[in-house]
């Protein structure tokens, strides 16, 4: 998903100011993107009398052929101005509510130790007419609620209960098993790379009913070990909910207990809960979730998130704001202190990158620049609800905003960057000229998510969430995913900046000769959000699917013109060798056809009130009976192979051939076609 960049833009006039020289001057200021604000009307006047005060004296000494003293530079707003800050993020919230079709968000921002704002916008429940209370309306958090997980992590490694560094074997009733000599540990699943593949079954559902326990969840669905820890980073839902059995091991309680008590109760975060459903005296406050376009107007039902440490949090803008404090003063909250300034800094310090010019990310917190300013932040999204959690630690500011509807996905990033560009503005990026000489071409190809099914016939998915990397005529790199494309240039060998902003995209290869694409922590797309891609081989691209697809279009279209012709020609008997290869050409065909539309229509029926495929809520049957069609196609093959060997025995030192050489060799092409189909469904997992 391509994220958006607001830029807003205003006009300042400065007050016309006069000189008593006998020189009267009328000066009229005007800005481009608002960088200056100033606090309070008393020093608004001020101020202006000083840029009039300035500008006399620089014309009277222009006139005199005097050198004139330097203007002083602008300086940026700050947010502690409550009604510019409030003004600001109404004309910005609001303008996206309606672009985006959303019904209601809720903001906070924090800043030295206080709470400056938290503000409901929109409606809550259309049915109710229910408005957003930024102090009472619970939202999905979605994955920001991963941030509570690893903070309870890191309250027990300070208390000596846990160690970040040890095989997490050790504090499970279960085995991971020991696919590598290097064992998966706590830092590991806090930096997204232990090396797990990706696991979308169960991880949400729509009633309470098809819960199951974390326990159950954490060993049925366990997913494969398929990159050796600490070498690879592949987002992971599962890593952080074996992070919350952990906490829910060691600490003697269940992990929603602890949560309530080591951090909600002393944040004094009342109106937080990662039960669900939510409790009834919290469930009346809960903001619903809306689908969008022509289903903006449609409630969702309650989504239940399996893994709930992953996901599974609902919590009000207020209480967001409590834990928001807590970090920006290292693990204080009031005259409470829910960890030692070391465990918090060591929180944010960088611990990971998959390239160390990237910005990478600390223990549970991603890591980015902007405008020159390091920032921690952390997303989420569910379905409907979109949230996000951002610190500046430098400023000891904080934001956090989460949205009830299904486009609002973009809309945090964009609050943020419009915020940081008002407020920490900094140096526009200096502009680069690509080489046109340079060599590009290693890098391009076809790059799959290391995100991703490794082991399960879900792995296909990757080709529809793959990235194309090209080389521009102008020597820049073009990186494009799902229709959209962003332009690099290289700055340094492996190390490429978007053309128009700080974000880097670095290359590196394995230690098994596979090239690796990285974004750093302000990716243009989501899903590369703490997650590296690989360079695919030829015959895992879209490129080679779709060709194949192609040529069994083909395949299927000259069996077709064949049995037609049988139907012209009923009265003359082929050799029977060759009427078996033909039928079986044609039973290949149609059943490749039957489950590339069985393919198609499970993929393509989104659920248009949660814009996903309904398959992510729980297979249906049909799913069964479409993975058997690989089977009988592999069936259908060999034995067409078969035939085809006959008709060729039957064919050669014979002076009657069963089969005509054009024939045969028609024949030999369809068979060598429907075994390369065959051995790419192998490949994809489709025969697992």
């Amino acid at each position: 998903m391509h994220l958006g960049t607001v830029r807003l833009k205003s006009t300042l006039s400065v007050l016309e100011t006069s000189l008593v020289v006998s020189v009267l001057a009328v000066h009229t200021l005007l800005a481009g993107p608002v960088h200056l604000v100033i606090e309070t009307a008393r020093v608004t006047v001020s101020a202006a009398k000083r840029a009039g005060l300035m500008a006399g004296i620089g014309l009277v000494l222009l006139l005199a052929g005097l050198p004139a003293a330097p203007a002083q530079a602008q300086m940026p707003p700050s947010p502690t101005d409550l009604s510019a800050l409030e003004q600001f993020l109404d004309e910005t919230i609001i303008a996206q509510l309606d672009e985006l079709e959303v019904p209601g968000a809720a903001v906070a921002v924090v800043a030295g130790g206080q709470l400056l704002l938290v503000k409901g916008y929109g409606v809550a429940d259309r049915e109710q007419n229910r408005l957003v209370d930024g102090e009472r309306t619970l939202f999905r958090t979605g994955s920001v609620g991963k941030l509570i997980t690893w903070t309870a992590v890191m309250q027990l490694v300070e208390r000596g209960q846990l160690d970040l560094h040890t095989d997490v074997n050790e504090y499970l009733d279960f085995t991971i098993p020991a696919t590598f000599p290097e064992p998966i540990t706590l830092a590991h699943l806090m930096t997204h790379t232990a090396g797990f593949e990706d696991v979308g079954e169960a991880l949400f559902v729509l009633s309470e009913a098809e819960m199951m326990p974390l326990h159950q969840y954490l060993i049925e669905l366990q997913p494969a070990r398929v990159f050796a820890p600490g070498t690879v980073q592949a987002y992971s839902n599962y890593g952080t909910a074996l992070a919350g059995y952990i906490v829910e091991r060691v600490s003697g309680e269940p992990f929603v207990d602890y949560v309530e008590n080591q951090i909600f109760a002393p944040l004094e975060m009342r109106r937080s809960t990662l039960r669900q459903p939510v409790p009834a005296e919290l469930s009346g406050d809960l903001a619903a979730g809306y689908g969008g376009g022509e289903y903006r107007h449609m409630k969702g039902r309650f989504v239940y998130a399996v893994p709930y440490p992953a996901g599974g949090m609902s919590a009000s803008a207020a209480d967001m704001a409590r834990f928001m404090l807590a970090h920006l003063q290292e693990g204080r909250y009031e005259e409470v202190t829910i960890l030692q300034p070391a465990t918090v800094q060591a929180m944010h310090r960088r611990q990971y990158a998959a390239d160390p010019r990237l910005d990478g990310m600390g223990y549970g917190f991603m890591r980015q620049r902007v405008n020159g300013h390091d920032v921690l932040f952390h997303r989420g999204s569910t379905f409907q609800f979109n949230a996000g959690l951002y610190l500046l630690p430098s400023e000891n500011v904080g934001l956090y905003v989460v949205y009830n509807g299904l486009r609002g996905i973009v809309a945090p990033a964009q609050l943020w960057e419009a915020f940081m560009d008002r407020y920490y503005p900094g140096p526009a990026p200096a502009p680069l000229t690509p080489d046109a000489g340079q060599r590009l071409a290693v890098h391009t190809g076809e790059y799959h998510l290391a995100r991703a099914d490794f082991s399960g016939p879900g792995k296909i998915f990757r080709l529809l969430e793959g990235a194309q990397v090209s080389e521009g005529q102008e020597g820049h790199l073009q990186l494009m995913v799902e229709g959209y494309t962003e332009r690099y240039v290289q700055v340094e060998p492996g190390l490429f900046r978007h053309q128009e902003r700080e974000e880097y995209l670095a290359f590196h290869t394995g230690a098994d000769g596979t090239q690796w694409l990285s974004l750093d922590g302000r990716p243009a797309f989501l899903n590369f959000t703490a997650t590296s891609a690989f360079q695919v081989p030829w015959y895992a691209s879209l490129t080679f699917a779709a060709l194949l697809i192609l040529l069994m279009l083909l395949f299927i279209g000259s069996s077709l013109v064949w049995f037609i012709g049988v139907l012209r020609h009923r009265g003359q008997e082929r050799p029977l060798p060759v009427r078996l290869s033909r039928w079986l050409t044609v039973a290949f065909g149609l059943s490749f056809l039957l489950f590339l539309l069985g393919l198609v229509s499970v993929v393509g029926d989104i659920d248009p009130l949660y814009g996903v495929p309904r398959i992510v809520f729980g297979t249906p049957p049909i799913v069964d009976v479409i993975l058997l069609l690989p089977w009988l196609l592999t069936s259908v093959a060999l034995a067409l192979a078969i035939g085809t060997g006959w008709v060729w025995w039957k064919s050669i030192g014979t002076e009657r051939p069963a089969a005509a050489p054009w024939s045969r060799l028609h024949l030999t092409l369809l068979t060598a076609l429907s075994l390369v189909v065959v051995w790419w469904l192998a490949y994809w997992n489709l025969l697992a």
